[in-house]
């Protein structure tokens, strides 16, 4: 079936026909007790909120979250952002649609970033640490996973191929720091860069939108999985789970969030880890920004929307490259598609 329209492609005002994966579902009321339903609605390119407002009780009952829908609907602005009524709805088989079409994923080729990482792996030298590494990397299912998995609901690199793109972000500035700071351990703090968001391969659901945690992600989340992940592979390599360079690098896993209000079990406690913890957040952020900046118009430049998430307004210069993007669409080039699917990077 007919994908329709895309998020990316609403008008500020007018009609909208397309096929929406529900991203979440919520039975509200108005201030006068009428309920209404509020979903949010996501396909590769975006996220947009919608509303039903008409015999809601018995509609509710006809889909769930993570089903499609095929909505017949009228965009308008409220509160500067576009949102959709909705007139009439279909819900869609799974099999009469294309995942693609729902899930966002990197623009960078995902071999070429494999290879980096298998590159960035080789360089460490550490026996154990690269031990690790070749066990890893030699079991097609991890390549399969670490090539596959979002590093992240919504924050940064939400979308399939998210976790390597970040993963061989965070090895490469590693080794810049590296250059720098000369005394540092090398093959502690690279191995850490590749493994410290590996828990991800367990802690996220995406086989299909939207994007969320796992169980066992909610309930024992990323930092803690990777510690088991290390685990899991030193066993097959056959070494030491009580040694202190596999000690040493649980440490950056479960530090690198850097403070206990952001999820780390214990503080950096090494250079090492003191490291990792910044260098993680910088891509993270910078990554958050480039989305911000792919959803702004024009070429001047101007203030974001309020950004909740960082409790701050952001000045930027819209990005160029969605411009080129566009061009490029224009003629012909699929390989380009607008970089839309870093827009979920902004919501």
């Amino acid at each position: 079936m007919e994908k329709g329209a895309y998020i990316r492609e609403l008008p500020e005002t007018g009609a909208v026909t397309g096929i929406f994966c529900v991203a979440e579902k919520r039975l509200l009321q108005t201030k006068n007790g009428s309920p209404y339903l509020a979903l949010t609605l996501v396909d590769n390119s975006g996220e947009v909120e919608a509303r039903l407002w008409e015999d809601v009780s018995d509609l509710a009952q006809l889909f769930e979250k993570g089903d499609f829908l095929h909505i017949k609907g009228e965009c308008h602005k409220f509160r500067d952002a576009i949102q959709i009524k909705i007139n009439h709805f279909e819900p869609i088989p799974v099999n009469q649609v294309d995942p693609q079409d729902f899930l966002p994923s990197a623009d960078a080729d995902l071999e070429d970033l494999w290879q980096e990482f298998v590159k960035c792996s080789r360089r460490v030298k550490e026996p154990a640490l690269a031990i690790l590494l070749h066990t890893m990397i030699k079991d097609a299912k991890f390549k399969q996973l670490v090539s596959t998995a979002p590093a992240a609901k919504r924050m940064h690199h939400a979308y399939l191929g998210g976790l390597l793109e970040h993963t061989v972000s965070v090895a490469k500035l590693a080794m810049q720091v590296l250059k720098h700071y000369t005394h540092l351990d090398k093959d502690l703090l690279l191995a850490g860069a590749l493994l410290h968001d590996i828990g991800k391969i367990r802690e996220l659901s995406y086989d299909k939108p939207p994007i969320d945690y796992s169980d066992e992600g909610r309930l024992i989340g990323h930092l803690v999985l990777g510690t088991q992940e290390v685990d899991h592979y030193a066993k097959i390599g056959g070494i030491d789970l009580n040694s202190k360079i596999l000690t040493s690098l649980k440490h950056l896993i479960l530090s690198h969030h850097g403070q206990r209000e952001y999820g780390a079990p214990v503080l950096p406690m090494m250079e090492e880890g003191v490291v990792l913890h910044l260098i993680d957040d910088m891509d993270a952020k910078l990554n958050y920004l480039k989305g911000l900046k792919l959803s702004l118009d024009g070429t001047e430049q101007q203030w974001t929307q309020y950004q909740r998430i960082m409790d701050r307004y952001f000045f930027l210069s819209p990005d160029q490259a969605k411009d080129q993007g566009a061009a490029s669409e224009k003629n012909g080039d699929d390989e380009t598609r607008l970089g839309q699917k870093k827009l979920w990077d902004s919501f």
